[in-house]
């Protein structure tokens, strides 16, 4: 036999040793929770206890049924949660709170795009019925596929996107209260992508339209100012300001500047 051939087969088993010795070592038993709507949460933690997959089901959005390999993080003494990457940021896709006068542990999924959490309930049936040979089988094929690094890569474009659609909605609101036309333009070339991962842009491009909004319904005397208000133009700048120029609102906001909604409300009164 030619040396090589006999080093094939060590080196093979050496290789599937290795392969072996990354795989991830998942504990015994995964716990399954349920939600209205047909939503399903698994979490199977590994042997450690530091990580483990998370795979959320029965939900419209790009993650359904994508199998997660998340870090167990603790926050304080009473809370875990366990992060992933999406959209180019850590996200906490599941937070788990213990509440001892609540009958124990309370979990909670933060789905993307979505504010409040959806409460989980814990099923007994479903957690022992559970085949975690399947849930780590899907793990690697997705893995393979680069399911997960496509969805943890940051893409500006749906981000942008996404704010514009905000921004949108809370224009059309104040042209509705105010009858007259509001718009918001924001100068996003001047927006890096870290400000669009971490910040609500509309939260604060929009604080204007919002603010004209609530008083063309709150004071309906306003409404005749409204029309010289409605175009509004907003940057990120290095402070607080705001003033009317050329007949359109200048608004430069500032990621940490406290009370912005008070600031453009007492502009909105001196008009």
């Amino acid at each position: 036999m030619r040396p090589f051939a006999r080093l094939l087969p060590v080196a093979l088993a050496c290789s599937f040793a290795a392969m072996a010795a990354h795989a991830i070592e998942l504990a015994k038993y995964p716990q399954v929770f349920v939600a209205p709507q047909g939503v399903e949460v698994v979490l199977a933690p590994t042997a450690d206890g530091k990580q483990a997959l998370v795979r959320v089901s029965g939900i419209n959005d790009p993650i359904d049924q994508v199998v997660f390999l998340s870090t167990r993080e603790s926050q304080g003494s009473t809370r875990e949660v366990y992060t992933t990457r999406i959209d180019g940021r850590s996200y906490g896709l599941l937070h788990k709170q213990n509440h001892a006068y609540r009958g124990g542990d309370q979990y909670v999924v933060y789905l993307p795009g979505q504010r409040d959490g959806v409460s989980l309930a814990f099923s007994d049936d479903k957690s022992k019925a559970f085949k975690l040979a399947d849930l780590q089988a899907s793990y690697e094929r997705q893995q393979k596929q680069g399911v997960q690094e496509k969805l943890g890569r940051f893409d500006r474009n749906k981000r942008l996107a996404g704010a514009q659609t905000e921004l949108a909605k809370m224009d059309q609101a104040a042209s509705a209260s105010c009858g007259t036309p509001v718009k918001t333009t924001v100068d996003w070339t001047g927006i890096d992508d870290e400000k669009l991962q971490t910040l609500s842009i509309p939260s604060f491009c929009g604080v204007v339209a919002s603010e004209i909004d609530s008083a063309c319904r709150n004071s309906p005397q306003f409404k005749p100012m409204a029309a010289g208000l409605g175009q509004i133009q907003c940057h990120f700048g290095p402070r607080l300001k705001i003033r009317v120029e050329s007949q359109q609102v200048v608004f430069s906001t500032e990621k940490d500047a406290p009370n912005q909604e008070e600031f453009v409300r007492q502009f909105l009164r001196n008009q």
